[in-house]
């Protein structure tokens, strides 16, 4: 089969441990590139962030983002087809987690929403340009998604497990909700259905491309969907072993150039 997408999770994926892009991964991308292959990112962050490593591959100007709640543009920095939760179902999730000492990014489209607790932290150990030029900090996220009836793309929350687990609790029996992870200290909630799997699917739809004709690499729990989509799921290395066992072929590990040796490996 020669395949003719190659979807690529960001964060233990593309990026090392350092989240840096290594020349000999820009190196395989490229050359795949002047054969044609589209190569795309499928990432849980928003456009703001996504785009700035999707500039650094040169990557094509489609991509999935919000882990598969969203599709957008790289050139536009927008989104240009998403996926939410009603207001009310968003706001009950946030009220879980923004009452308890987490982390959080609530996605409304290409903003990003936190409280102060998550900027004081994200502020020193988060420097990514792209999510401090679209932030908005608020004191209690939750009532402003009521008063404004946002439509909430995705909840990431970041915690020990103690924590996330009575925020599970609390909120696994919502309605039209769909809760995945990226590491044992965070969890995503999702509207239904949404993942990067179907995104895919949908951009396949837009690019003339079937799902038996893409290639996808991931490591963790929200790319196993996008694996099971794919005629050509890879795992990387230091994927979780439930991810490994979706895969048909396991490379290295994200700071042992796992894209580049599955690259040179898949499409030689």
């Amino acid at each position: 089969m020669n395949y003719r997408l190659l979807a690529l999770d960001l964060d233990g994926t593309l990026l090392n441990s350092r989240k840096e892009i290594t020349q000999a991964t820009k190196d395989a991308i490229a050359r795949i590139k002047q054969n044609g292959v589209k190569v795309v990112l499928s990432t849980g962050r928003i456009v703001g962030e996504a785009v700035e490593f999707a500039r650094e591959i040169d990557s094509d100007d489609f991509m999935v983002t919000a882990g598969g709640a969203a599709i957008s543009s790289v050139r536009g920095e927008r989104n240009l087809f998403e996926w939410d939760m009603p207001a009310e179902i968003g706001a009950r999730v946030v009220e879980q987690i923004q009452i308890r000492p987490i982390r959080m990014m609530i996605y409304v489209g290409d903003k990003v929403y936190i409280n102060p607790y998550s900027d004081r932290d994200f502020v020193v150990n988060y420097r990514v340009e792209g999510f401090h030029a679209n932030k908005v900090v608020l004191d209690d996220v939750a009532a402003y998604i009521r008063e404004h009836g946002l439509r909430v793309t995705k909840a990431y929350a970041i915690g020990t497990q103690e924590t996330l687990h009575e925020v599970l609790e609390a909120i696994r029996d919502l309605p039209g909700i769909t809760i995945t992870s990226s590491g044992n200290d965070n969890f995503e909630v999702m509207p239904e259905h949404v993942d990067k799997g179907t995104a895919l699917v949908q951009l396949g739809q837009m690019l003339d491309i079937r799902p038996e004709e893409m290639c996808a690499i991931g490591d963790s729990d929200n790319d196993a969907q996008m694996l099971r989509t794919v005629g050509m799921p890879v795992a990387m290395g230091n994927a979780e072993e439930s991810v490994k066992q979706l895969a048909r072929y396991i490379t290295a590990d994200c700071d042992h150039d796992g894209v580049a040796q599955a690259i040179d490996h898949i499409f030689r």
